[in-house]
């Protein structure tokens, strides 16, 4: 049995790196290996995570086993992030634990026993691991020390790119001094604040760059003074992103950059050109060169995967590992699907690939770029990952023209926004706000049942809000899809198993061991539930087509 944690970065879950090897657990000096492994999972746990010794057990629900070849299997834990490599003996006698609660005199092999315990794969049998899931969720998304702001400084954009869920039609304004002066007010009144972190956005927030550096400074100024942690990144097609303005971004505490590119040049310029029609991809290249040699600033690649280009998207890889940009600085590689999120995502409709396609070709196109270095080993996802600025109480998105919004899919829909920015005081009473804050994966099957909800958190509640059934763009995220196979890959990648020890009937897509996957009619369910939470708070009744037609001025003055 080898014995692995995940490391997290939510401290709700917060486990260590521990290995053990099979042989060294038969004995006594292996024994005390594990225990010690054991005592760091539990300490970095707390008390939620705990599990005393006890009379009654049962297997943990968020444990999924995935068989190996030649015998034995490995076993996941999506609360833990514990992974452990059973032996054929092994995983014969936990499956035999069944679901059924059962004693600890009834396992003869006491140290598997205690392994399980250690790394949460087996609880005790009156743990409601639901509720220490849901108090683990809530507790973060109420932190109130806490803040992240995703800022546009403009919604403008020079680039035309088909599928954009912003639409072709983007306003050309730009942040003035009054929408800045009023967002540095709005951080000011939070006098518990210890962490603030800003996302720029747009648009093409770089065409606001004026208003990104003024308010960035001052931002600053007010958080060393307070002695207020900072962070900031930015989200940019890289048309402006050139050394001398990576500089300055990084100077103002901008310590990353995700920019997109969609394939080789014809197919990238083809998807993502300038408004002019003409092709972006030569200057994006130049310029992610020149800021890895002349800056420290991190670049983050989204390859965006759709039918037009998933066979483009290897020959990509090849590109960026000759162009020796790992060796240059911090660059790294990461593939999202092409999806219709939005009414108005324009050829995401038909772009997407069915989520089955789109997960297959990307679990290859991952383990290519983990190979050639463009991507380091595959980890579970820190804490939630559906604790997004939409779903936290601290998270905001900002227009340029002080409109405030919970997710930045809906930016460019004036009806869509929570209230404005000079306005602070009544961001939570508009329907809008109720809708995100009455919104939770914990109210609907597929997510409570779910055995990777711990990781997910319900992933996108634009999805569960706004996802129209004309959208089709389902919540549930590559890790439900690929759930054995990123198992597999991940004990692969730390040489637990070897490659020839998969076995394709484990297959996620046909085997969903993590449970059932959101359907249109499931997502429409659990919308009818906000709705109807939502009336209930602002004594009338809020229609599922109400998500499309309302005007928020008019439902702040009724």
């Amino acid at each position: 049995m080898d014995y692995v944690t995940e490391p997290q970065t939510d401290a709700s879950l917060d486990t260590a790196d521990a290995a053990v090897s099979s042989a060294a657990l038969r004995d006594e000096a292996g024994a005390n290996e594990l225990a010690e492994a054991a005592r760091k999972v539990l300490k970095r746990l707390g008390n939620a995570g705990r599990t005393a010794a006890t009379a009654s057990y049962k297997v943990s629900h968020y444990d999924i086993p995935v068989a190996v070849a030649g015998g034995g299997a490995l076993l996941f834990n999506a609360r833990t992030r514990s992974l452990i490599l059973l032996s054929d003996a092994e995983a014969k006698a936990y499956r035999a634990l069944g679901p059924s609660a059962f004693s600890a005199g009834s396992v003869s092999d006491k140290l598997l026993l205690q392994a399980l315990v250690s790394g949460g794969h087996v609880v005790g049998a009156t743990v409601n691991e639901l509720a220490t899931v849901r108090s683990a969720y809530e507790n973060g998304r109420a932190a109130k020390n806490a803040l992240t702001l995703t800022i546009a400084p403009t919604m403008a954009c020079n680039f035309g790119c088909g599928y954009c869920f912003q639409g072709a039609a983007k306003p050309t304004s730009k942040m003035t001094p009054e929408v800045q002066d009023a967002i540095l007010a709005f951080v000011k009144a939070r006098p518990d604040l210890k962490f603030l972190t800003v996302v720029w956005y747009g648009g093409e927030p770089l065409m606001g760059r004026d208003a990104l550096y003024r308010l960035s400074d001052r931002l600053i100024s007010y958080c060393d003074k307070r002695k207020i942690n900072y962070s900031a990144g930015i989200v940019s097609n890289a048309w402006f992103l050139d050394a001398e303005v990576s500089s300055q971004l990084y100077s103002r505490r901008i310590k990353w950059a995700q920019v997109t590119v969609d394939g080789d040049r014809a197919t990238h310029d083809k998807m993502r050109p300038l408004t002019s029609g003409h092709g972006t991809f030569d200057r994006i290249i130049e310029n992610i060169g020149a800021t890895l040699d002349e800056t420290p600033l991190s670049i983050g690649i989204r390859i965006n995967v759709g039918a037009s280009n998933v066979e483009k998207a290897s020959a990509l890889l090849d590109s960026f590992a000759e162009a020796g940009f790992t060796k240059r600085g911090s660059f790294s590689v990461y593939f999202a699907p092409i999806e219709a999120s939005t009414p108005e995502s324009g050829s995401a409709f038909d772009e997407k690939l069915a989520r089955a396609d789109f997960n297959a070709r990307v679990l290859e196109l991952e383990t290519k770029a983990q190979r050639l270095g463009l991507a380091g080993i595959r980890k579970a996802p820190g804490g939630f990952s559906g604790m997004c600025v939409a779903a936290s109480n601290g998270g905001y998105v900002i227009s340029g023209n002080g409109d405030v919004h919970k997710c930045w899919e809906t930016t460019h829909d004036p009806s869509k926004r929570v209230g404005t920015i000079f306005e602070p005081d009544t961001l939570g009473e508009s329907v809008n706000a109720s809708l995100w804050q009455e919104w939770t994966p914990f109210d609907n099957d597929i997510c409570s049942q779910c055995k990777i909800l711990p990781m997910c958190g319900g992933h996108c509640a634009h999805r569960f809000i706004y996802g129209g059934p004309d959208q089709n763009a389902l919540p549930c995220p590559s890790w439900k899809w690929n759930t054995a196979e990123y198992i597999f890959s991940r004990a692969k990648d730390l040489g637990v198993v070897r490659a020839d020890q998969w076995m394709p009937e484990e297959a996620s897509c046909v085997a969903m061991q993590a449970g059932a996957r959101h359907s249109p009619v499931s997502l429409q369910l659990a919308q009818l539930r906000v709705l109807d939470r939502v009336s209930v708070r602002h004594g009338r009744d809020i229609g599922h087509s109400a998500l499309f037609e309302r005007e928020p001025d008019r439902e702040r003055s009724a």
